[in-house]
């Protein structure tokens, strides 16, 4: 009896969450595949800080790397244990995927909803947020996603803990905020603060403890992972601190973004974007609140005719999506109103739930009535404000944290989100950010200034590589990159090649990069580092250099990051160009992969001597 009661039990609890498992399988599917077909130009930037650093050179006092270190450390791990084999590259991809989901797919379970409303907001939280044309699952803008989604996880348990437990998760949350400091260091900090406001106010005890072991918890992560580099403490915040904001216009640049992330997107909305479609969005939203979805309430006649003409409003509706996203384009202006709205409403809910923590703080006989819950708000204010600090203050690419603060909302409803037909508004809006965000993410899986990829399953050939194995691989980019493997080889590269600005021909052609310069690129390379390679390209340059001419994708970079000035980059350009036209460098092959009208690219393998 006790058996099939438990099984009954069991059946009961996996019908009630089948609709929200079956979008967890659906979405992970959609990340492996996107794993699998994205290889651009620009890859072999972690596999070859990892390489280097498993042979000795340290990331920081050898290889002044501008970024933080744990994603280098589990590359190196994992290259340490599988090997260099392309398609055992993508298992820490596949992980970190695996590792979203599960945490998004949790989080959303905390919510009273039925589980076919879980299951639409979690596809719509996985596919808004990864909606970022640049966005992996290899790389390290997932892991600080993790640690965020993690980290909301055990807060939203923290007030039904006993105080030992509190000191417990107190700790776990500071292992996380340091995880995320060494991955993204603005994202870090950003969580830092927002995890030590939520435990003050959500802690039912013990807060000063808390905070104390959670900072304690937060420094000893970042020690000890720093400590696993080799570097001392003095070079790794030389470079990964003190110099990295140099290539975002420095300090004052960095720190003012935030500021004018609103004002930006405020003046979007005004100025650009797409008003047909966004009151369409919300007409045909508004339509399914108030008309269609309260048929099942009305008389069978009733229901007959408001059925017919729901259905042609239906029809209707679609005509017209597709008539308005007939390009990538299209979809993906849409995306961004609805982000630059989010990035409006990020800021008045999380500053809207500081100033009521500050308020019922200094009040303590009102405590009662402050839903502790709120706090959570200021943590994608944070993620959101940090984000501004990479993108110049520009709203485009933003979608993670507009998406977080609508799942928290979605948890932790306030009153007047509770009623029906307010969910149903949300849902059917839900439901057209969704399928654009899925069509686009198909025509778009990785795209990053002239880094384009071709829709998913389009465009690609198995190709069995010498040293990486088996690999899926864009058929116009093999075209490109194996004729330069090739005549480096021939010429003899006796190991110097160097490969410019991003280390792909040094990844393609299994060639370590002269003098340890992995990449040079425009936002992610220090002044010092660029000024140091000019140098020593004056008097002792390699014999092969793979050029990235890109000078649109540097200007962009000179206006959103250096106000018009020009970037170390360009001096390096001028020299490159100098030398050639003297005759003193050869330029032995050219290709023009990834030239667009509005973005020039050309690829020129120089031979210096």
């Amino acid at each position: 009896m006790l058996l099939r009661l438990k099984r009954r039990l069991g059946e009961q609890i996996d019908r009630n969450r089948r609709y929200s498992s079956l979008a967890f399988v659906v979405c992970v599917f959609f990340g492996v595949a996107m794993i699998a077909d994205v290889q651009p130009a620009g890859d072999g930037t972690w596999y070859w800080y990892s390489s280097l650093f498993l042979n000795g050179k340290r990331l920081y006092a050898d290889m002044h790397l501008a970024l933080q270190p744990l994603i280098v450390l589990e590359t190196s791990a994992c290259m340490a244990i599988l090997g260099k084999g392309w398609l055992l590259s993508k298992v820490p991809g596949v992980l970190h995927l695996l590792a979203y989901c599960l945490a998004l797919l949790l989080f959303v379970r905390e919510s009273k909803s039925s589980d076919k409303r879980k299951a639409l907001v979690f596809a719509f939280a996985f596919f808004l947020s990864i909606s970022f044309e640049a966005y992996r699952f290899d790389d390290y803008h997932v892991l600080a996603d993790c640690f965020q989604l993690y980290s909301l996880l055990l807060l939203l348990a923290l007030p039904h803990d006993n105080p030992r437990s509190i000191l417990i998760r107190a700790s776990v949350l500071g292992v996380l905020s340091g995880l995320a400091i060494t991955t993204r260091l603005n994202d870090g900090a950003a969580l830092f603060i927002g995890v030590a406001l939520a435990i003050l106010s959500l802690a039912p005890s013990r807060k000063l403890a808390s905070i104390a072991l959670f900072s304690l918890a937060t420094a000893l992560t970042v020690v000890v992972v720093v400590h696993l580099t080799g570097d001392s403490l003095s070079a790794y915040a030389t470079c990964s601190i003190f110099h990295a904001a140099n290539s975002k216009g420095g300090a004052g640049g960095v720190l003012s973004a935030p500021m004018h992330l609103p004002i930006n997107a405020s003046v979007w909305l005004r100025d650009h974007a797409n008003r047909p479609m966004m009151f369409f969005a919300i007409a045909v939203s508004l339509a399914w609140a108030f008309w269609i979805s309260p048929l099942k309430k009305k008389g069978p006649w009733e229901l007959f005719a408001l059925a017919m003409i729901a259905f042609l409003v239906v029809v209707l509706a679609l005509g017209r999506l597709y008539y308005m996203f007939q390009s990538v384009n299209a979809e993906y202006t849409f995306l961004g109103d609805l982000t630059a709205a989010g990035v409006c409403a990020v800021y008045g809910f999380g500053i809207w739930a500081f100033v009521r923590f500050l308020w019922f703080g200094l009040q303590p006989n009102r405590t009662l009535q402050w839903e502790h819950r709120e706090i959570l708000l200021l943590i994608p204010l944070g993620q959101l404000a940090s984000a501004s600090m990479s993108s110049g203050g520009t709203h485009m690419g933003l979608f993670a944290p507009p998406t977080i603060l609508c799942v928290i909302l979605f948890v932790c409803p306030p009153r007047w989100l509770a009623g029906q037909r307010v969910g149903s508004f949300f849902s059917a809006l839900a439901v057209l950010a969704l399928c654009c965000a899925i069509s686009y993410r198909v025509e778009r899986p990785f795209a990053w200034h002239v880094y384009l990829e071709p829709p998913l399953f389009t465009g690609r050939v198995w190709y069995h590589h010498p040293e990486h194995g088996p690999m899926i691989i864009d058929r116009d980019l093999l075209q490109m990159i194996q004729p330069v493997c090739r005549t480096i080889q021939a010429g003899g590269s006796e190991n110097e090649l160097l490969s410019l600005p991003l280390p792909y021909a040094n990844y393609f052609c299994d060639t370590p990069p002269w003098h340890g310069y992995v990449q040079t690129f425009f936002d992610t390379s220090s002044k010092e580092t660029i000024q140091s390679l000019i140098d020593e390209l004056e008097h002792a340059p390699p014999k092969w250099i793979f050029y990235q001419r890109q000078l649109s994708t540097l200007a962009l970079h000179e206006q959103v990051y250096n106000h018009n000035q020009p970037l170390p980059q360009r001096f390096l350009d001028q020299l490159i160009e100098q030398k050639i036209a003297q005759g003193s460098w050869r330029v032995a092959y050219s290709s023009s992969y990834g030239d667009t009208p509005a973005l020039d690219n050309q690829w020129l393998l120089i031979q210096t001597h």
